[in-house]
């Protein structure tokens, strides 16, 4: 009976193959004969060994067994020669064997006179054995063993045949790779992928950071790696696409096992059974409860209610002044060079009547964010008017001017329910935010071409429902913090509106007054009827929106404006590549407009507050737009007039 299996030099059994003998055959006899000629030897002296090895008493000998009388066979058929070559091949294999070693590292100076051969890892050096890749082939690749024992062959010959006497594993992974590429295994290639920075890049970005936060360096190369992972493994497919292509923009995929944002009600965290019972009281709790969301949360997480937690305590001005400084001096986090705070806290308040308690605080926030300027980077104050409270032309004029002094203002109008993203919706989990490009899927449709701009928004639409659907999987896993109030659940939002503990997803746009100038030459603020097919590309994307998400049991899905970081300039800057029109479109922008923004006339407000009403019905007013206002009386009046025109300020459908 033929031998069914071999044991290894290291110990290892495995099946015995004929055809290994054939290629060692034709590997030691390519110098000697025709190539039809060594395949007829190889093919008969295998099976002489074979027959060999029948006759033997062992049931698996061993590799060396195997390769003499392969040796032997070659002898007696007077193949001398390719004998001699075989043994030659098989000595200088087992020398090399025990000379390799493999390191993660490349060697330094003193490491490159060694001679013997090492695969050093991070745990030290170990000697060569083929087996550790094969194994890696198997378990981490999920490749075939036939296949892996192969490619792991390859590798080898490849290392012995360079004559080094060290390397790295990450020249080893290299040669794996080239050779599973080689045989056409892309997605075993895949599953094997370093997630890294090349040494160029980051020593490029060394260079730049000179002088800067370290910091700065480290999250970015942390971004870049992370990033890499969340699209080709966390979301993938359409989503990762369309953001590679700029038909989207996913934020916060260099965090992507952080939520993009989240919100407490103050007053549940400074009441129930042991209620704060001063403003420094109510201070140390939010401090406690915004750290704790700082790690687990991306974009913005908000403290809603602030004015009404220090309200009701009806503290002395100067003591509600104390309390915000100590909690500034805490949350605060001043920007090294271009990183963002991850996340932004919003001290979320409602703007109320002139006289009142409430109202002293929202005047107190003001002053004190002011009052810090840079300092208080990493604190956004979110103030929301809901309608024509008393005196309320005068706080707003107020906060227009203190954002164009420098102050992180950001002024909400309207009822409704939204803005989940600024940290607006106590116990509302937003997983994923998405910018559309408007923008690039106009220039993509062409000048005039309005079916297919509709066609390019509902597969992008499609495209973010995807990446929303994947990277929610991942979020829910995460379950509910009980440090927070046990706040994040997996509920739906309701159909009206997201209920406390929803998990939901958010979508802006960006670039809609450049896709609209694009498709018809005009702006929405020049023509009505421009304006009209504003409004009408909105509901588009927000019906796209909501089918898609349908389609995959998504749930809520929030159409709003959300804070923007650098999403319009990216996408901006992948147009350009693509489209010969961009540049002109851009002009003298850095980027496209995110958000229903236009410029920045007094006729406009009342446009935004038409097309804010797709969104849930609130207007967002970021603090580039409020610093933008040339007159601050004039905008702020503008606003009261707004408002007092919508009734109690729900933004309705038809308004003009």
């Amino acid at each position: 009976m033929a031998a069914r299996w071999v044991k290894k030099r290291d110990g290892r059994i495995e099946p015995y193959d004929e055809a290994r003998i054939v290629r060692a055959v034709l590997r030691a006899g390519r110098r000697y004969g025709t190539a039809e000629e060594l395949e007829r030897l190889a093919r008969e002296i295998a099976r002489a060994v074979t027959l060999f090895l029948a006759r033997r008493p062992e049931r698996a000998p061993d590799t060396a067994t195997v390769a003499q009388a392969m040796e032997e066979a070659l002898d007696e058929t007077g193949h001398g020669p390719i004998a001699s070559a075989a043994r030659d091949w098989r000595g200088w294999r087992r020398r090399r064997q025990a000379e390799v070693r493999v390191r993660d590292a490349a060697p330094g100076a003193a490491d490159r006179s060694a001679t013997p051969v090492e695969v050093l890892s991070r745990t030290g050096a170990r000697p060569w054995t083929k087996q550790r890749i094969v194994q890696a082939l198997t378990q981490q690749a999920e490749l075939e063993r036939e296949s892996a024992e192969d490619v792991a062959r390859a590798v080898e010959e490849r290392v012995f045949a360079a004559g080094l006497n060290q390397i790295s594993t990450t020249l080893l992974r290299e040669l794996i790779d080239a050779e599973l590429f080689e045989r056409g295994f892309s997605a075993q290639l895949g599953r094997l992928e370093v997630l890294g920075l090349p040494k160029p890049d980051l020593e490029g970005l060394a260079f730049m950071g000179q002088g800067r936060a370290p910091l700065g360096l480290e999250d970015k190369v942390v971004r870049a790696a992370l990033e890499r992972y969340a699209l080709d493994d966390l979301i993938a497919g359409k989503g990762a696409q369309a953001h590679l292509r700029g038909d989207l923009h996913l934020l916060g995929l260099g965090r992507p096992f952080r939520r993009a944002a989240g919100a407490v009600d103050a007053v549940a965290v400074c009441g129930g059974e042991a209620p704060a019972r001063s403003p420094l009281e109510v201070a140390r709790r939010l401090i406690g409860v915004l750290r704790r969301a700082a790690t687990s949360h991306e974009l913005m997480f908000g403290v809603v209610g602030l004015e009404a937690a220090l309200g009701a305590l009806a503290a002395p001005d100067e003591e509600v002044s104390l309390a915000l400084e100590l909690l500034l001096d805490a949350v605060a986090s001043p920007c090294p060079d271009d990183l963002p705070p991850a996340p932004e806290a919003a001290l979320v308040v409602e703007a109320s009547d002139a006289g009142t308690s409430a109202r002293r605080v929202v005047e107190r926030c003001n002053e004190v964010l002011l009052r810090r300027g840079p300092e208080g980077a990493g604190v956004r104050l979110v103030v929301r008017a809901r309608g024509p409270e008393v005196g309320l032309e005068g706080v707003l004029r107020d906060l227009v001017r203190a954002a164009g002094a420098g102050a992180a203002i950001d002024l909400v109008l309207g009822e409704g329910e939204g803005v989940a993203s600024r940290g607006m919706l106590p116990g509302v989990a937003v997983v994923q935010v998405a910018f559309l490009n408007l923008a690039g899927l106009a220039l993509a449709a062409g000048r005039g071409e309005r079916r297919r701009l509709s066609a390019g928004i509902e597969r992008a639409a499609a495209a973010a429902a995807d990446a929303f659907h994947l990277r929610r999987r991942h979020a829910l896993a995460q379950g509910a913090r009980p440090a927070l109030g046990a706040l994040f659940g997996v509920a739906e939002g309701a159909a009206d509106g997201p209920a406390s503990g929803a998990v939901v997803d958010a979508l802006a746009v960006a670039g809609l007054d450049a896709a609209l100038r694009y498709l018809t030459g005009e702006g929405p603020t020049e023509n009505p009827r421009v304006a009209e097919l504003a409004h009408e590309l909105q509901g588009e994307v927000h019906t796209a929106i909501e089918a898609a998400a349908a389609r995959l049991g998504l749930g809520r899905v929030l159409m709003e404006d959300v804070p923007e970081r650098d999403a319009g300039i990216r996408l901006a800057a992948l147009d350009l590549d693509r489209f010969p029109d961009a540049r002109e479109l851009l002009g003298e922008a850095s980027g496209w407009a995110t958000g229903a923004t236009f410029d920045e006339a007094l006729a406009d407000v009342r446009l935004r507050l038409r097309l804010a009403r797709k969104r849930g019905g609130l207007l967002v007013l970021t603090r580039p737009v409020l610093a933008a206002a040339a007159e601050p009386d004039l905008l702020a009046a503008a606003l009261v007039e707004a408002l007092l025109r919508t009734g109690t300020g729900r933004i309705e459908k038809n308004e003009a």
